[in-house]
């Protein structure tokens, strides 16, 4: 009888580490999905969504341009706290950089599932209004932006969970419009103008549930430095 109480024990011990072994091998892999996939990026003759990246980089301008001072992500966020404003696209989560020179900017965002992200590693925007007496100067008002709108990279480290990546350069073909608030960021008569931009973007596809940082360090020909880090909450 102890025999079989025994050999029943022996077996019951095996069962549940057999069983543990099991469970083990189907919980790891969730795990591992969920912290350690790095997202993918739109390469730059894509069109996500139906658009190009100019596309994208004017629609980015545009969202960034339309937040008066106070609650300008580009200007007024250290840390984050203005990070949803006027997120108005379905597709696409708009980070912010910065227009603060020597800025060491730390912000943490949380951005909702599914959405891709477009961030501003090093871009530059030249803008203009039609009523503008110099813009009589030029042959065209795109000549006159561009002689503004020259500055270069001299250094660009840019860094997504922890692994460095290059970004897509991207320069305007063609002016688009920018509407400005009263009291806006580049401290300016509000209204209409018409722009160029050209610069360094990354598009990350939807990355997956979880937490995830980007990095960028730049310096432009024109002096301007700039290190902003994010990290992203993504559910």
């Amino acid at each position: 009888m102890k025999n079989e109480i025994y050999q029943l024990i022996s077996y019951m011990v095996l069962f549940a580490f057999i069983l543990s072994i099991v469970l083990f091998a189907f919980i790891l892999p969730v795990n591992v999905n969920a912290s350690n996939i790095t997202p993918d990026f739109f390469p730059v003759e894509s069109k996500p969504y139906g658009l190009t990246f100019e596309d994208w980089a004017s629609k980015w301008w545009q969202w960034a341009y339309s937040q008066p001072k106070g609650s300008n992500p580009l200007v007024d966020d250290n840390r984050g706290n203005l990070c949803k404003n006027g997120q108005n696209s379905e597709e696409v989560w708009y980070l912010a950089g910065t227009l603060v020179n020597n800025s060491e900017i730390v912000r943490s965002c949380t951005v909702p599932l599914g959405k891709a992200i477009l961030f501003p590693v090093s871009v530059a925007e030249c803008s203009a209004s039609k009523s503008n007496w110099w813009n009589n100067l030029f042959s065209n008002i795109t000549e006159k932006l561009w002689k503004v709108c020259n500055a270069n990279i001299v250094k660009l480290n840019t860094t997504v969970d922890g692994q460095t990546v290059k970004p897509v350069f991207v320069k305007s073909s063609k002016m688009f419009k920018l509407v400005l608030p009263p009291n806006n960021v580049k401290n300016v008569e509000p209204g209409e103008k018409e722009a160029v931009n050209k610069g360094y973007w990354l598009m990350i596809e939807p990355p997956p549930i979880g937490m995830h940082n980007i990095t960028s360090l730049a310096v432009d020909s024109h002096n301007f430095r700039s290190s902003v880090t994010y990290y992203l909450t993504v559910k």
